[in-house]
């Protein structure tokens, strides 16, 4: 404490009026993701300076995203734990239910993450609401752009761990292909309802993200996230189910299977 102490007496002082005086002559660059920004460079230049902008602000948060790597990181170590578990050398019909509960459970955490992240992410401009108003672009492209950020993350960490968990149960390539349709249509559906419904309950009075997601539009939202997961995760885990229990035929099997998809 003391040598910290005197470190800032010796040169805090200084060096803040060096850098006060050099702040209106010195343009700053981004500091994050500046690779990314020229990744980027395909999307408008609109919706990309609006998804880095939110990106940024979660990072610059370290309560935001530690939170989130929590939500998909135990996920992961529970899926890179199977083969320890020995569920591989369980029955194909065992194997089967298991996929498709890590299904249920990645698309609850996904629920959860939405609720948490994405639906108060547009209440949570605040009073400064009226900067992204007067920015070159249309309150639809702002909402745009919220959702296409947060469906790119879901969907990569959606694909890769449920490539994870069916890699290391080692489940049929049927099996595998519809784990990842769900996975990836819970990336869709649950960031767009979401984003959705953070647009019609708006709040732009609270700062704190836990009381604009315990209002109303914050419990509908979780309330209509799991009723989705339930419908989209269901019909597949029940097919695969009869499928593997040998109790439906190949013919009927892939009518019923259309039917799943189509749903």
């Amino acid at each position: 404490v003391l040598l910290i102490e005197m470190a800032g007496d010796a040169w805090f002082y200084h060096g803040w009026q060096r850098s006060a005086s050099r702040a209106s002559a010195t343009r700053r660059r981004p500091v994050l993701f500046r690779t990314l920004d020229r990744l980027l460079g395909i999307l408008p230049a609109d919706l990309r300076a609006l998804m880095l902008k939110d990106l940024r602000s979660l990072f610059r948060d370290p309560v935001q995203w530690t939170q989130g790597l929590l939500f998909f990181g135990l996920l992961g170590l529970y899926f890179l734990n199977l083969r320890h578990l020995r569920y591989h050398m369980l029955s194909p019909v065992w194997r089967n239910l298991i996929v498709f509960l890590n299904v249920f459970s990645l698309s609850a955490v996904m629920c959860s993450f939405c609720s948490r992240f994405v639906y108060p992410q547009l209440s949570l401009e605040g009073h400064g609401f009226w900067i992204v108003g007067l920015a070159p672009t249309t309150m639809g492209r702002v909402l745009l752009a919220k959702f296409l950020g947060a469906v790119a993350g879901l969907l990569g960490l959606s694909a890769g761990l449920m490539l994870l968990s069916t890699g290391m149960l080692g489940v049929d390539p049927a099996v595998r292909f519809a784990a990842l349709v769900v996975a990836a249509a819970m990336s869709l559906a649950l960031p767009g309802l979401a984003t959705g419904l953070g647009a019609v309950f708006l709040d732009l009075k609270q700062r704190n993200p836990m009381a604009i997601i315990s209002g109303f539009g914050g419990t509908l939202n979780l309330v209509l996230s799991l009723v989705v997961m339930a419908l989209a995760v269901f019909p597949f885990g029940w097919l695969y189910h009869l499928k593997a229990m040998g109790q439906i035929g190949p013919s009927a099997f892939a009518g019923r299977q259309a039917l799943v998809f189509a749903w």
